[in-house]
C-alpha cells in the first residue's frame, strides 16, 4: 500500500480545524452535562466509520465519559495483553453562563475555549486513529481511548474508571497541551488536597479578653505556619486558598475552615509535608481551641522514571524524522497522567497541540501543532505497540 502519512495530514488540515472550530464552540464546563455530552456525540460521529468498539459510561450528574477500543484491544490479540491507553478530556474550566464561547482564527493561532486544554488534543487522538486506520494499521493495534468528562473538576467520576483501564495499560498517553519549545511532559509534581477545621469558644466581643478561645485567631496562625513551608527551591507548595469562620463581627468566633492546596515533587517530600501540616494542626496555642486536618483529595507523583524516558525516546525518534521540535518537562500541574502514573502505568503527557493562556481568555494554539502533534502521534503509536505492548506480528 503506497501510503503518504505527511499527504494525509496535508489533506485533512481542513477537516481537522473544522472539528476543532465545533468542538470550542460548544460549551463544556465541567457542571454543563449537556454540553459536555453533545462534545461526545460529535466525537462518536467523527470515529463512527473507524473500526472500534464503543462504550458510553453514562453519569447522572456529570457528562458521559467515552471508552473507544479497536478490535485488537478487546480481544486481546497481542500476547502480553495490554493496551495503549490514550486519555483526553471533553470538559473545560469555564462555567455555563461564560460569554467566552467563540472560536477564532488568524493566519499562525486558533483561539477559543478549551482550543488547547484540551479540545485540540481531542482532534490530535482522533485524526491519529483516522491515519491508521488509512494506513490500514489500527484495528491490529492494541489502542484503548478515553474521553472523559469530568478532568477539571478533578475527575471524581473518572478516576476508577482510569484506574481499572490502569491494569491492561502498558502505557498511557494524554494529549494535555504541549510547550511552547516543543515541551512533552515525563513527570508532574504531586498534588494533596487538605480541609483545616478550627472548633474554638463562642461569646461575647465586649467581654472578651486577650486570650478569648477564637477560631479565627487560631487559624489564622495555624495558615502562617502552613504558608512558611513553601519552598520553591524543592518545588514544595502549600496554598491556603479559602478561608471562612464567625459569624458577625461582635462575637467570639467558635468555628473556622480553610481549604489548602499542597504540590511536592518526591515522594518522601509528600510525606514529610503532610507530617509537618498534621503538626501544627494539634499545636494550639489557647486552652479550648480544637482542630483537625483531612485530605481532601490526592493526585499521585508522576515520576519521570525509566519507563516513561523510554516513550519519550520513541516520540523523540519520530519527531526528528518528521522535523519538529521536541524536550522532556517536568511540569508543576497535575492531570489524569498523574492518576496513571500513581498505578504503576509508564505514561507521557503534554502531546497535545502547542500554545499557551488556558483556563483564560487569552487561550490560544499554535496552528501548526495541531498537524504536527496528530501526525507525531499516529507515527509514533505503532512503534509503542512492538516496544512495550509485546504485539503479536
Amino acid at each position: 500500500m503506497n501510503f503518504s502519512v505527511e499527504k494525509f495530514f496535508l489533506e485533512n488540515r481542513e477537516k481537522m480545524f473544522a472539528l476543532l472550530r465545533d468542538l470550542v464552540t460548544i460549551q463544556s464546563g465541567s457542571m454543563n452535562k449537556e454540553g459536555v455530552d453533545r462534545v461526545g456525540r460529535v466525537i462518536e460521529r467523527s470515529l463512527a466509520d473507524l473500526p472500534l468498539l464503543c462504550r458510553r459510561i453514562r453519569q447522572d450528574d456529570l457528562g458521559d465519559h467515552l471508552l473507544f477500543s479497536t478490535l485488537a484491544a478487546k480481544h486481546g490479540a497481542n500476547r502480553a495483553g495490554k493496551n495503549i491507553l490514550l486519555c483526553g478530556h471533553m470538559d473545560t474550566v469555564f462555567p455555563q453562563d461564560t460569554d467566552f464561547t467563540s472560536y477564532l482564527e488568524d493566519e499562525d493561532r486558533a483561539y477559543g475555549p478549551g482550543v488547547i486544554d484540551m479540545k485540540g488534543g481531542l482532534v490530535v487522538i482522533i485524526f491519529a486513529l483516522k491515519a491508521l486506520h488509512a494506513q490500514g494499521l489500527l484495528a491490529d493495534l492494541p489502542i484503548m481511548v478515553l474521553f472523559n468528562s469530568d478532568e477539571e473538576i478533578g475527575s471524581p467520576s473518572s478516576t476508577p474508571l482510569l484506574q481499572e483501564l490502569a491494569t491492561d495499560a502498558c502505557c498511557g498517553l494524554v494529549t494535555e497541551c504541549g510547550g511552547l519549545q516543543g515541551e512533552v511532559v515525563t513527570g508532574r509534581r504531586g498534588k494533596r488536597g487538605y480541609h483545616l477545621e478550627v472548633h474554638g469558644r463562642a461569646g461575647h466581643a465586649a467581654f472578651a479578653g486577650k486570650n478569648k478561645a477564637s477560631a479565627i485567631i487560631e487559624i489564622a496562625r495555624k495558615i502562617l505556619a502552613m504558608e512558611a513551608l513553601n519552598d520553591p527551591e524543592t518545588g514544595l507548595v502549600v496554598n491556603v486558598g479559602t478561608v471562612q469562620g464567625g459569624i458577625g463581627p461582635n462575637t467570639v468566633a467558635e468555628h473556622a475552615v480553610a481549604e489548602i492546596d499542597t504540590r511536592y515533587c518526591s515522594e518522601t517530600s509528600g510525606r514529610e509535608l503532610g507530617r509537618l501540616l498534621e503538626s501544627i494542626t494539634t499545636k494550639n496555642s489557647i486552652n479550648g481551641i480544637s482542630a483537625s486536618l483531612q485530605v481532601t483529595h490526592d493526585r499521585p507523583l508522576m515520576e519521570a522514571g525509566v519507563a516513561n524516558k523510554k516513550l519519550f525516546s520513541l516520540f523523540a525518534k519520530q519527531a526528528e524524522k518528521i522535523g519538529i521540535p521536541l524536550c522532556e518537562e517536568f511540569r508543576a500541574g497535575v492531570s489524569d497522567a498523574n492518576t496513571l502514573a500513581g498505578e504503576g502505568v509508564p505514561v507521557l503527557d503534554g502531546l497535545g497541540p502547542i500554545g499557551e493562556y488556558d483556563h483564560s481568555e487569552r487561550e490560544y494554539m499554535l496552528k501548526s501543532s495541531l498537524v504536527q502533534r496528530s501526525r507525531l502521534l499516529a507515527s509514533t503509536l505503532p512503534e509503542i505497540a512492538d516496544a512495550f505492548c509485546n504485539r503479536e506480528t
